[in-house]
Order: structure tokens, then C-alpha cells, then sequence
């Protein structure tokens, strides 16, 4: 199965539309502020979100070609083998662990085994916050964006 057709807004922005005319938009932040104790990677961390700019949300789960597009996206933008990728579920309307499974489903099923996935989770008070980094496997500073995306969890535990 091929991904949708894939167009670049910018190098940090991308868009496609599905079968049923719903128009997301993936795109790519700096999460710098994050990680300032980590001077020597936090220029190459980003945020990743995923967000439907045009059309209804409804029927969209079935779709697997956008679970196969959106991994494209962030394969291709981790391919440069400098930037790691902190994905961080919506907590807005509580569905925060279901966009984590969807997410997962997409993650085991269309990566080809180029990108490592540490998951990650935080919990404030009662509330969840579940997130992820993506590196690619032969990024030369994968274990440093691994333990600082580790201490920063461990760090929001508290």
C-alpha cells in the first residue's frame, strides 16, 4: 500500500489528502526549550503533530493510508540522521491514550525498521501524558536524545 501523495509546504510542514477529501497537515517544532540542558542536541528536536485542517473527523480510523503516510513523514524527516522527533498525544478531550494506541498500530506496522521508538509517559496529579521520541537507528547521538528524552519524563514524574 502506498502512502498519499505527500506535498511539502515547507521543510518542516507537509500535507495530504485522503480518499474522503480530509486534508491533515504534519508538521514539525522545535522543542528546544525542552531540552536546554542539553545544548549539544537541542537544536535537533522537534515536536511532531498530526491535525485535521479541512473536512470531518468522523470514519477517519479505518483509513490505513494515513497511518502509512504520516510514518512516511516522519521517516523522511529523520532520514538526514541529525534530528530526533518527540511525538506528545493530544490531552485536550481525553482521548490521549487512544491516540497513543492508533499511534502505535501505525509505528509496528509501517516503519521498516529504521527508526527506534522509546516510549514515554508522564504523570501529573491525574492527569497522563504519554509520548514518544523517533530516531533513526544510525543517528550518531541516538543514545544522547534517548536519556535526555528519559530524564526529561522522569523529571515530570515528580
Amino acid at each position: 500500500m502506498q502512502p498519499y501523495k505527500i506535498t511539502v509546504v515547507r521543510n518542516d510542514y507537509f500535507e495530504f489528502i485522503t480518499s474522503a477529501g480530509i486534508v491533515y497537515a504534519c508538521y514539525f517544532l522545535s522543542y528546544a526549550e525542552y531540552f536546554k540542558e542539553y545544548k549539544e542536541i537541542a537544536g535537533n528536536i522537534y515536536s511532531f503533530n498530526v491535525e485535521i485542517i479541512k473536512g470531518r473527523k468522523t470514519g477517519i480510523s479505518s483509513d490505513e493510508k494515513i497511518g502509512r503516510t504520516v510514518i512516511e513523514i516522519v521517516k523522511d524527516f529523520l532520514s538526514g540522521l541529525e534530528n530526533a522527533v518527540v511525538y506528545v498525544c493530544d490531552t485536550s478531550d481525553g482521548k490521549e491514550l487512544f491516540r497513543k494506541r492508533k499511534f502505535d498500530l501505525w509505528f509496528r506496522k509501517y516503519d521498516d525498521g529504521t527508526i527506534i521508538k522509546v516510549d514515554g509517559h508522564i504523570a501529573v496529579q491525574n492527569f497522563n501524558i504519554y509520548n514518544a521520541i523517533l530516531i533513526h537507528k544510525e543517528n550518531q547521538k541516538k543514545n544522547r536524545f534517548i536519556e535526555a528524552f528519559n530524564d526529561l519524563n522522569e523529571s515530570g514524574d515528580k
